[in-house]
């Protein structure tokens, strides 16, 4: 007995020591206060507001340890109270992107360097589908593939074509074709997640895809330009390009998009996005819009990226 009321006594200084989020301590002391209420046990106002007070003023990333001492204890002594926890939605929904299959080539006709990414539910986030992530798994498995096998073709076809119409092998010189596969990490922070997959290629001219996905992994979606900028997306979208097309235009001879200048352009200015138009959510909380190249500008300038207002998440 002695064993475990020093074990007790242990966990509750370390529960005491670790600083708990609003949100989390506002939900226990209501636990608390309804387990107290069916005994039939009414605590004294002040003392409720003092509890409340410190659990206000305790705030940290640690929170989940508290959570696991403290429901510990709880769950182990009232049946009430447990039956309290268990309608309790689990907190902190997380997902992570990682490496599922890496995969290097530089033989024959092929120097592939790829570097495929998968989303992962973590322990901790059990709420988040699992069928949810492998829907997203499967279409970037479907994309690479995809393209891989397109690529190879494409090669094929150029090698046979160059050798039938008088190419020797002096001429051909081993070429190769480039296939590259990769992915960056744009936002991570529970539960939100967006991230890039790139697929390029290059052998006669270069070429290159890019793909977002932004999820919130709290409630098994994908986040469109409504979600994050409001319903007023079109609007808020064309006023932040426009705007920064005509800087970057006026700093810059240099650059050019259509409809902003050059005899070679079209009339047309920025015509605006849609729910098609490619996004990702920087490290700030920002919305960056991503157009690919010859979209808005020739081709020399590549892809083009503007950040347009920070996300509502």
């Amino acid at each position: 007995m002695k064993t475990e009321n020093m074990q007790i006594e242990k966990e509750k200084k370390e529960y005491e020591a670790v600083e708990v989020p609003e949100e989390l301590g506002v939900r226990i002391e209501q636990m608390i206060a309804n387990d107290r209420k069916a005994r039939g046990f009414e605590e004294p106002r002040h003392r409720r507001e003092n509890r409340r007070v410190l659990f206000m003023m305790k705030r940290t990333a640690a929170a989940a340890a508290a959570c696991v001492i403290f429901l510990g204890v709880g769950v182990n002594t009232n049946e009430a109270f447990a039956e309290s926890v268990s309608r309790l939605p689990v907190i902190g929904a997380v997902a992570k992107v990682l490496t599922v299959r890496e995969y290097k080539e530089d033989e024959g006709d092929y120097n592939i360097n790829m570097k495929v990414p998968g989303v992962e539910v973590e322990e901790s986030g059990k709420q988040v589908s699992e069928d949810f992530a492998g829907q997203v798994n499967r279409e970037i498995t479907q994309i690479v593939d995809a393209y891989t096998a397109q690529a190879r073709e494409e090669f094929a076809e150029y090698k046979k074509a160059f050798f039938e119409t008088g190419g020797t092998e002096e001429e051909w010189n081993n070429r190769q074709m480039d296939i590259i596969v990769n992915y960056d990490i744009k936002y991570q922070q529970a539960p939100y997640l967006s991230f890039e997959l790139v697929t390029a290629k290059g052998w006669v001219a270069a070429s290159e895809e890019r793909h977002y996905y932004n999820l919130d992994v709290s409630r098994n979606r994908e986040l469109t330009l409504a979600d994050v900028l409001g319903e007023n997306y079109k609007e808020i979208c064309y006023a932040a390009v426009d705007a920064q097309i005509k800087e970057q235009v006026a700093a810059d001879p240099g650059l050019s998009y259509f409809g902003y200048g050059g005899d070679e352009l079209t009339e047309e200015k920025f015509s605006g996005v849609d729910e098609n138009t490619g996004f990702y959510i920087n490290a700030k909380g920002q919305v960056v819009l991503v157009f690919p190249e010859y979209s808005i500008a020739p081709g020399y300038m590549g892809f083009r990226e503007f950040a347009v207002g920070k996300a509502n998440l």
